[in-house]
């Protein structure tokens, strides 16, 4: 960065003063989060297990498939959903699939359950 005059920038610290031995120094304060730790780690955990089920499902008897074959699935998305609707909106999702999707299905749908999305995780 530099100044008008041509000079780069500077910054200047004031000089320590001498402390009394006597004295505790301050503490820290804390810093504070944007997000809720525990729900946003137990949605990291979902989202990884997600991603590998579906790649799992997606890969072909002889080699792996393209990543762009493999759907996107948006959990804040199915959030917005009822029950029967994110059943639905999945199962349209994975029309495709070329393996069972059933387990997968049962065992996201409940997953999904309790988890709030990503914007109700912020800390008020």
């Amino acid at each position: 960065m530099a100044t008008g005059d041509g000079r780069p920038a500077q910054v200047t610290f004031l000089a320590v003063e001498k402390q009394d031995d006597n004295v505790t120094p301050k503490k820290l304060g804390k810093l504070t989060v944007k997000y809720n730790r525990k729900e946003l780690q137990r949605r990291i955990k979902l989202e990884e297990w997600m991603d590998a089920q579906i790649q799992e499902l997606y890969r072909s008897q002889e080699e792996l498939r393209d990543e762009a074959a493999e759907p996107d699935v948006e959990i804040d998305d199915l959030l917005d959903l009822s029950y029967e609707e994110q059943k639905s909106r999945l199962e349209e999702i994975l029309q495709e699939c070329p393996r069972p999707t059933e387990e997968f299905l049962t065992e996201l749908l409940e997953r999904l359950k309790g988890l709030r999305k990503i914007s109700d995780l912020q800390h008020k």
